[in-house]
């Protein structure tokens, strides 16, 4: 390394150390660290602070950390850089508390902030749901007179967005009237930002304009767009975002799928349903396990087992075993459609191919059986239940109250309302109000 009267120094070194870490050789550059303490050549605090980075980069957070009170021990001040490398790590990767009471150490003894600091701290107390101190630092920006730039006014907006609690048009509005053009990022968050406020409206029309300017929307946003239109019913509008993303090379995703189900069993016409579905294949929609299992549950929901069981059939030639997704919904679309006998054969179906049963599946089945008045064989589900390890929730409770309640049987009413209210369960309104009116009918 060292060349005929040159003789590397702290900045050769740097230089080489920056290297090293870019590539991820962390273990080179610490050797060259030592090497430059047995010259004589300390490092310097923008070495520590790219060492830091790379090691929470490269998940090594009690090292980063040990290099960090090293850099200390030598008597080295805090400056930009290391601030930045603990905010990037406290934002992207949400570290311990250590972690974030150091940044806000490096904060209290007046760090000099520069905007891109403020920017990225902002980001991380949002994300860290800590709205009162991201504020804080955005007021600060404005006490010392360092001006918003457009990513700075995207972070302020998209945490302010989150939170739900702000009114975000009105920054929106008066980022543009400062002079800053909304860049894609931009247009993005606003666009989420409308659909949380059930505003797809104003959503698809910024979504048309962000287009118009040449800005192409990412995939999660335009999934946002449709789930916030197939909600407010505007089904053309959604297919005509769909469309679009699939122009810009956006792939479809079970997820589109389940909302476009969801939107078309509005109908409650099993054709309606299996259109959409199709039709989402035909647009390049991959047949995995998940895609099956939202059309099995939507049809079930509504009762349409002999519709779900052939696209079971389907499913299963196709090489996807049933997961428990399957067979719950299809065990609700049996008690849905009264056909108890098909959910328990459905139920042991699940057990012997070894698919554990959880508290859906049970609240599910219970339901079927309360709603018929059978409270015996309820009661040794119960117990079932309960020695195969899964514990009653509250729904489960008021399943069983509820039926008690109907066909008057006061004692085993009043035992599992004692029970659950020991338990610190909060009955629900409805049970107790359908069953009070036969407890009435009793004490007379």
């Amino acid at each position: 390394m060292e060349h005929k009267h040159i003789y590397p120094d702290v900045i050769m070194y740097s230089s080489i150390i920056n290297g090293y870490v870019k590539k991820g050789m962390l273990d080179e550059a610490i050797d060259l660290v030592r090497k430059m303490k047995q010259q004589n050549i300390l490092p310097n605090v923008h070495i520590y602070a790219t060492l830091i980075d790379g090691y929470f980069k490269a998940g090594e957070q009690e090292l980063a950390l040990e290099l960090y009170n090293e850099m200390k021990f030598a008597g080295l001040e805090d400056n930009n850089f290391v601030l930045d490398a603990f905010v990037k790590t406290m934002k992207e990767t949400r570290m311990t508390n250590e972690v974030q009471e150091l940044v806000e150490d490096m904060m209290s003894r007046s760090v000099s902030l520069d905007l891109v600091n403020y920017t990225s701290l902002m980001d991380s107390f949002f994300k860290l749901g800590k709205e009162s101190t991201a504020l804080n630092l955005a007021q600060e920006m404005t006490d010392r007179n360092i001006g918003f730039d457009v990513v700075a006014y995207n972070v302020l907006i998209n945490g302010l967005s989150r939170v739900g609690k702000y009114e975000v048009e009105s920054i929106y509005n008066g980022m543009k009237e400062m002079g800053f053009a909304p860049d894609k990022a931009t247009h993005n968050i606003m666009i989420n930002a409308y659909c949380r406020q059930d505003n797809s409206q104003r959503a698809f029309i910024l979504w048309n304009e962000m287009i118009n300017q040449g800005f192409i929307p990412n995939s999660n946003t335009s999934k946002s767009l449709i789930k916030g239109l197939c909600k407010a019913g505007e089904v053309e509008k959604a297919m005509d975002v769909l469309n679009k993303m699939l122009v810009y090379g956006s792939s479809l995703t079970s997820i589109i799928h389940r909302v476009l189900l969801d939107v078309s069993s509005k109908s409650r016409r099993a054709d309606a349903i299996l259109q959409m579905h199709e039709k989402l294949v035909r647009f390049g929609l991959k047949l995995d396990r998940a895609v099956y299992s939202n059309l099995i549950t939507v049809l079930c929901r509504l009762g349409m087992t002999k519709k779900a069981t052939a696209v079971l059939k389907e499913m299963i030639g196709a090489g996807f075993l049933a997961d428990i997704s399957t067979f719950n919904a299809l065990i609700r679309g049996y008690c849905i459609s009264s056909h108890l006998s098909k959910a328990f054969d459905t139920y042991f179906q699940m057990l012997s191919e070894r698919v554990s049963p959880n508290i859906d599946t049970y609240n599910f089945l219970l339901e079927g059986l309360s709603g018929g008045g059978l409270m015996k064989q309820a009661g040794k589900l119960l117990n079932e239940m309960e020695e195969r390890g899964c514990v009653p929730e509250a729904s489960t409770y008021n399943i069983l109250l509820s039926g008690h309640g109907k066909i008057g049987n006061k004692r085993e009413y009043m035992k599992l309302y004692i029970e659950m209210i020991s338990k610190g369960f909060v009955p629900e309104l409805a049970p107790i109000m359908c069953s009070s009116v036969i407890l009435q009918r009793w004490e007379r």
